[in-house]
């Protein structure tokens, strides 16, 4: 058995792994046809616990081959996990910011968004979902019973805690409704986010959502300067991650909080921006960020930035 290299606090958007024999049960059954997108059977290798893989933005539909803006989404999310299981450091978790269905969360999505999350599962790699207004968290629930075997600490938001070795990830829950853009998170989720963050004051706090934080701009976070009344005291907090505007960009809050928008993995909102994935490997002051492209020409593939933990 694998050594874990992360703990499951209270987090019941999580997918846990599965053995290769149901693997390959449930893909015969579902007649996948993503056996070969796992690391090698015979020699499988230990996931590293301090990198991690990120994504946003998937847009899966219940049709695989569903073609939207020139792509197929769930190709690009099978090419993403086929990528981060054949690197050189199998990653001990993967986390998706959020809109995981095409358009309004419906349950024939998150069906075959589960079918394609087989394959890291398989290679013993959890799965830590975030929502986002393309959701639907009722339809969600139903199509994966297995979160539901979990507390929920906060009804009807799902929001949990992943700890690392050298981090704590807190997954929020942004979806205010479903098919509108902006996002709220609202008083019991901050409150609720408050008590986390000073429970876990062990190690460097990073904080996921769906919605990229603005105070002017309508399809943002609603409530984004009350989540940063929470965030910048806490000298925890080292960095927010999030989704939604399908654009790639690092940049840091006024208190030194860094803020991570991660490129989509299906369709960009313009043709010269990067779609694909992020790498993060967890540093003792850092986190190293290494840009995954789904076209590998993209001048920005493999771009690298190297992120220092505010002091505190």
């Amino acid at each position: 058995m694998r050594w874990k290299a992360a703990q499951i606090g209270v987090m019941p958007v999580h997918l846990p792994p599965v053995t290769r024999r149901e693997f390959l049960r449930r893909s015969l059954l579902a007649g996948a046809g993503f056996l070969t997108a796992t690391a090698s059977w015979a020699a499988p290798r230990a996931p590293d616990p301090h990198t991690w893989a990120l994504m946003a933005d998937i847009h899966i539909a219940a049709k695989r081959t569903e073609l939207r803006r020139g792509i197929v989404m769930a190709w690009h999310l099978e090419q993403a996990i086929s990528e981060l299981l054949a690197g050189p450091r199998v990653p001990a978790g993967v986390i998706v910011a959020g809109d995981l269905a095409l358009n309004r969360g419906e349950r024939g999505d998150y069906a075959t968004l589960l079918e394609l999350l087989q394959p890291l599962r398989a290679e013993q790699v959890s799965a830590h979902l975030a929502m986002g207004n393309h959701d639907h968290r009722e339809n969600f629930l139903t199509a994966f019973p297995e979160t539901l075997v979990r507390e929920r600490p906060l009804t009807p938001h799902l929001v949990g805690i992943v700890r690392a070795l050298r981090a704590n990830w807190f997954i929020l829950d942004s979806l205010e409704q479903t098919l509108a853009t902006p996002g709220l998170l609202g008083a019991a989720q901050l409150a609720w986010l408050e008590r986390a963050l000073d429970a876990h004051q062990n190690r460097p706090a990073l904080v996921v959502l769906h919605h990229h934080l603005s105070t002017k701009q309508g399809g943002a976070l609603k409530d984004t300067q009350a989540l940063l009344e929470v965030l910048r005291p806490r000298r925890q907090v080292k960095a927010c991650i999030f989704g939604h505007t399908h654009v790639w960009g690092i940049k840091e809050d006024e208190s030194g909080i860094h803020l991570i928008n991660l490129p989509p993995v299906s369709y960009v909102s313009h043709p010269s921006h990067p779609n694909g994935w992020v790498q993060a490997e967890l540093e003792r002051r850092g986190m190293k960020l290494q840009l995954r492209c789904v076209d590998p020409e993209h001048p920005a593939h493999q771009q690298t930035v190297s992120l220092r933990w505010r002091k505190g």
